[in-house]
Parts: C-alpha cells; structure tokens; sequence
C-alpha cells in the first residue's frame, strides 16, 4: 500500500506542479507536507518513509548550527568552492538530523531496501529535506553565489526513466542550474552535485543500479 502511495505522490509531483513566481521552494513543500509555514531552527522538518509519509520536527540548537555552519562561514573564492561547501554543509546537516530525527541509518538508494529498512527516504524524502537544509543556509546568508531551487525532477512511471527527485541550486551570475542529489549516498554522506541537463539525461554514480 504505501509502495502505491508513493507512485501518486510522485505521479502527482511530476505532472502537476508548477511553481509559482512569488513562492518560495520552502513554501512549495509547505503546501505538500507537514512543515511549519514558517522555517526556524527552532522547528526543521525531517521526512522519511517515503513521499514525506513521515515528518518529525527538530531543534537545531546553537552548538549543532556552529558545527553545520562551519562549512560555510569562510567566504568561497568562487561558485564552484561554495558547492563544495554546500557538500559538506548538507552532510554535515543530515549528521545532525540523522540523530535527531532518528534517521541515521538510511542508506544509498531505497529501491532494494523499499519496505524493510526503518526509517528509510527515498528520492522525495531526501529533496524536501535538502531543500530545506539549504533553505536555512540561504536564510542565514551563508549562500553568495547560489539561490535555492524548486526541486528537480526526470522521468515518470511508464517514459523517461525511472522518477526521480533532487533539490537544486541557482547559480547567481549565470543562472545555471545545479542538482544537489543527496539520494545515492547514505546518510551523512556529501552529495552529489550535477548540472541540471546531465541530470535529467540520466546521470548517476559510476556503479550505481537503481
């Protein structure tokens, strides 16, 4: 049954969202899902068990801020030095939440594991929270070169591929579009970033079968 869920959710994710110009990626997931209306580090929203099944709220208080923030407290040189902060940055973040939240133990992926690893995220878990970790990096002016995205996403159930979905960033001087894919690693794990068209032609990780 919650496989079926998910297919809708991602169905619905797929073909009938469209951004609007005055609504903030954060606010986007804030009509989907459990999630404050209002994003503090008082009240983070963390989902799991597929399509945002599941959320729980957590404080991120001073002493763990300082230890995610770090990453990008010292200015980059440039747009591709703050993605490489951003990487540890969203690592460091699910660090923090994985305890919090409980969510530590997810894995790369959750194909294999669909059902049988608790708590697990698949790709819509793991977008809204990216999406929302970088939101609070934005919010505290910690991003320079970047604007945070609606979430990306490629494919559907019967052309295109497999569905999936990743939290994005725009670069600021060029308006290129960056994925940031934190699906094909676990927990914890820096992740991948991928200009927008790789992406959506497909990319993954050397080695990785969905």
């Amino acid at each position: 049954m919650r496989l079926f869920s998910t297919l809708i959710v991602t169905l619905t994710l797929a073909g009938c969202i469209v951004a609007e110009d005055n609504v903030t990626p954060y606010a986007e997931l804030y009509r989907l899902y459990d999630y404050p209306q209002t994003l503090t580090r008082e009240q983070v929203p963390v989902c799991f068990h597929h399509g945002c099944a599941s959320v729980k709220h957590v404080e991120i208080d001073e002493r763990h801020w300082q230890q995610v923030s770090r990453h990008l407290r010292q200015p980059a040189a440039d747009a591709a030095a703050e993605r490489e902060q951003v990487r540890a940055a969203v690592a460091e973040m699910e660090h923090v939440t994985g305890e919090l939240a409980g969510t530590s133990g997810d894995i790369a992926g959750d194909l294999g594991s669909f059902g049988t690893l608790e708590p697990q995220m698949d790709c819509i878990d793991e977008s809204a929270n990216t999406t929302t970790y970088l939101t609070l990096f934005e919010q505290a002016g910690l991003l320079r070169f970047h604007r945070v995205s609606s979430r990306a996403n490629r494919g559907m159930i019967f052309y295109g591929g497999m569905p999936h979905y990743s939290a994005m960033l725009t670069e600021n001087q060029t308006g290129k579009q960056w994925v940031i894919d934190s699906w094909f690693r676990d927990n914890g794990q820096p992740p991948d970033v991928v200009d927008l068209q790789t992406w959506k032609d497909g990319w993954k990780p050397d080695g990785f079968t969905f």
